[in-house]
């Protein structure tokens, strides 16, 4: 069995300067709006605006008439004239639509996807739609537009329910049939009705009630993983933790299933990059196969990103965790607010002061009073 490392990072009185991406955005006292690009503040309209979406090199959001702007790479850009039907917001991408109409916008680009489509799904390298008339099941992945499902049968080809990752789909059909598309190919499951599945980069868990299994796809392959009914599971990139039916705690990864204690966490949570649980409220976080810790941590103090965990430690002051580094000692006192907008750190406080922390520094504004 390949388990997790076992290097373990204490960090109480760490600090660090390190490169992260960082785009925020805030109100000032006059409603100015602005945003904050990796330390360089630009105010981009005079009024407030509203519907704000945040990706890793991109903003987007409604003007005052209604018009649906992308600020990115230093400047802002008009994409549609009035606001989206719907708006999927991932990392790399912003993908949306207009009437049936299926747009992204990617790397500074607007392109349309489809001209007709009901629903569709959306992760950081991978959007997926049922194309309209033709029932075909279509993806967009890596630039390209390809046909992954041909409409043979209305039962066997239309999306009954799905979930998507960052570059994996799992759906089921009107048949019931549980499949799952990964990489350019459909993968059959041979299983039926599962109700209860998530997904993560690279992969996806799923709960077969007909045999009381947790399974899981991992890079093209499905296998068993508890062969009783578990308590209780989550995944992220590339890992799945899990409770099974006596209280053992377990986690998945990188296809090999390491124990972790024979009674359950206090708490865990599993999401994007980061996976992290505790035992009499000291903090581990698993983040690329090595466990980090900290004491004395509430679950209630931690908000999590991509790459990163914000919380609070022990004495009330913020910690930010970022790809395997802690910072410290940037903010004196309790926020009033602390969250992130995706990897980047944001605190409230004084009732009228926004601060960004970005690349080990604290950056300061005046807000508009919540």
């Amino acid at each position: 069995m390949k388990n997790l490392s076992i290097t373990i990072f204490i960090f109480y009185f760490t600090s660090f300067a390190f490169a992260q991406d960082g785009l925020g955005y805030y109100h000032d006292a006059t409603n100015y709006f602005y945003v904050f690009d990796k330390g360089v503040n630009r105010q981009l309209e005079t009024y407030h605006i509203d519907s704000v979406n945040v990706g890793n090199n991109y903003i987007a959001y409604m003007d005052e008439k209604n018009s649906f702007i992308v600020y990115y790479n230093g400047d802002k850009q008009t994409i549609e004239e009035s606001k989206p039907n719907s708006i999927i917001a991932t990392g790399n991408a912003l993908v949306y639509k207009m009437q049936q109409r299926l747009m992204v916008f990617e790397n500074g680009q607007t392109k349309q996807l489809a001209k007709h489509v009901d629903s569709y799904f959306a992760g950081d390298s991978i959007v997926v739609w049922q194309d309209i008339p033709s029932l075909n099941i279509m993806a967009y992945e890596n630039g390209e537009i390809k046909t992954i499902e041909p409409a043979i049968s209305v039962s066997n080809n239309v999306i009954s329910n799905g979930k998507v990752g960052k570059n994996i789909f799992a759906f089921n059909d009107l048949a019931y049939n549980f499949n799952i598309y990964f990489n350019g190919k459909i993968y059959h499951s041979g299983s039926t009705h599962i109700t209860d599945y998530l997904c993560g980069n690279n992969i996806v868990a799923f709960v077969d009630n007909y045999k009381n299994t947790l399974n899981v796809f991992y890079n093209g392959e499905t296998k068993v993983i508890s062969d009783q009914i578990i308590s209780s599971y989550q995944v992220c990139d590339d890992m799945v933790a899990y409770v099974d039916a006596n209280s053992n705690f377990f986690i998945y990864y990188q296809g090999a299933i390491t124990p972790i204690d024979t009674y359950a966490p206090d708490y865990y949570f599993a999401k994007n990059n980061i996976i992290y649980y505790s035992y009499h409220s000291e903090l581990k976080i698993i983040y690329d196969g090595v466990i980090h810790k900290d004491r004395l941590i509430e679950q209630a103090n931690i908000v999590t990103g991509i790459n990163a965990l914000l919380y609070l430690d022990n004495t009330n002051r913020p910690k930010y965790f970022y790809k395997g580094k802690t910072i410290d000692r940037f903010l004196y006192k309790k926020p009033d607010a602390m969250y992130l907008y995706r990897d980047l750190p944001v605190f409230l406080y004084n009732g009228n002061t926004i601060a960004f922390l970005f690349d080990g520094q604290i950056y300061e504004y005046g807000c508009r009073p919540n």
